[in-house]
């Protein structure tokens, strides 16, 4: 390989590298996506939308706050069966007000 065709290669790789290092950033889920993702994984909320799931998860929060259960609420007042009702307020309290968990 002559001189040119040397540095040519290594000006190509050279530019190659700084196209790879210097691109896109990379997006990251807020907390907020994680939970929306979480709940409809677990088949929960599935026709709801997110800003109704996130209010929704806003009460499960507020209710422990005032010591009431909302997991008998859900079972009694939402279509959820009690399994699901359970991940939905265990999923709500990770994310929004993990300072509610016992222990």
């Amino acid at each position: 390989m002559n001189s040119a065709g040397f540095l040519t290669s290594a000006a190509t790789a050279i530019l190659a590298v700084i196209a790879l290092s210097s691109g896109a950033p990379v997006a990251h889920a807020t907390k907020t996506d994680d939970f929306l993702s979480q709940v409809r994984a677990n088949g929960v909320g599935l026709h709801k939308s997110d800003a109704a799931l996130i209010e929704d998860a806003q009460e499960v929060c507020a209710m422990l706050d005032y010591e009431q259960s909302p997991y008998q609420y859900l079972v009694q007042n939402s279509d959820l069966n009690a399994q699901k009702a359970a991940i939905f307020v265990d999923v709500s309290v990770n994310y929004f007000c993990p300072q509610l968990t016992p222990g």
